[in-house]
């Protein structure tokens, strides 16, 4: 398994020197940039770069705008601006034979964005391109994690997708990866890639609650906390809990 943090750190300084030098124009320029603040877990201003290229028409953005809105992710849940751009989205991509289309086709058949749940129909999609998406590389390990759609709990085989997703630059795949062990982080054969994914997560987490503070960022914040660091002593678990209540106070206090 590579090293994940260190590709995300020197990647998170080039985008940083690239944007700090470059004014997002085009449609395709703004929905990167939005990217680039979400990569950072500034989700509010991403969001309101997505609102801008959406707005242009560029369907990535439509897509990744109408998930915030589920997630709730740096905006406020808007069910009915929700389901007409993922209607879109779907509407497109369907016509489309990109990488990305497939994935969000995968996306929104597999979670019912826009359209009915049919699982065997995102589980297809997720197939056509998991050689070289690691984001649909960490789809197919949920399907055998969780014996989705009558798929059979197959942990080896959740396991080595997941891996393949992480050294894919999908963040979240170190953490399901974990999970297969049953948290116990003495027998994690990853042990400096979690840690180092967890220290890069919590850095940009905290960065954003400083510089951009809002109700949701803080609260973001205080869940990451509350969950505390894998294997960790009971001490710092009770740091990170004084931690986490005192962020979740301030976000209870806090006026956006």
């Amino acid at each position: 398994m590579s090293v994940y943090t260190d590709r995300s750190h020197e990647a998170a300084l080039r985008q940083t020197l690239y944007w700090q030098a470059k004014k997002p124009e085009t449609s395709a320029d703004i929905f990167q940039y939005g990217e680039y603040l979400f990569g950072l877990k500034d989700y509010r201003n991403a969001v309101l770069q997505y609102v801008k290229a959406a707005k242009l028409g560029n369907i990535s953005a439509m897509y990744t705008l109408a998930y915030c809105m589920k997630m709730q992710q740096g905006c406020a849940a808007n069910p009915v601006d929700e389901a007409r751009l993922f209607r879109e989205v779907i509407e497109n991509d369907l016509m489309s034979d990109e990488k990305k289309a497939a994935y969000r086709l995968g996306m929104c058949y597999t979670y019912g964005f826009g359209t009915a749940i049919d699982m065997g129909k995102g589980f297809s999609y997720f197939q056509k391109i998991s050689a070289t998406d690691g984001h649909a590389m960490y789809e197919l390990g949920l399907f055998y994690k969780l014996g989705k759609n009558g798929v059979v709990v197959d942990l080896e085989q959740a396991e080595k997708y997941f891996r393949q997703a992480y050294d894919a630059d999908c963040e979240q795949a170190i953490f399901d990866l974990y999970e297969i062990f049953s948290e116990e982080f003495l027998n994690f054969p990853y042990k400096r890639e979690l840690t180092q994914a967890y220290a890069f997560k919590l850095g940009r987490l905290l960065r954003v609650a400083e510089v951009n503070p809002s109700k949701d960022a803080l609260n973001r914040l205080a869940e990451f906390y509350q969950k505390g660091f894998p294997g960790d002593d009971l001490v710092n678990i009770k740091k990170f809990r004084c931690l986490a209540d005192s962020y979740r106070q301030q976000a209870d206090s806090f006026v956006d």
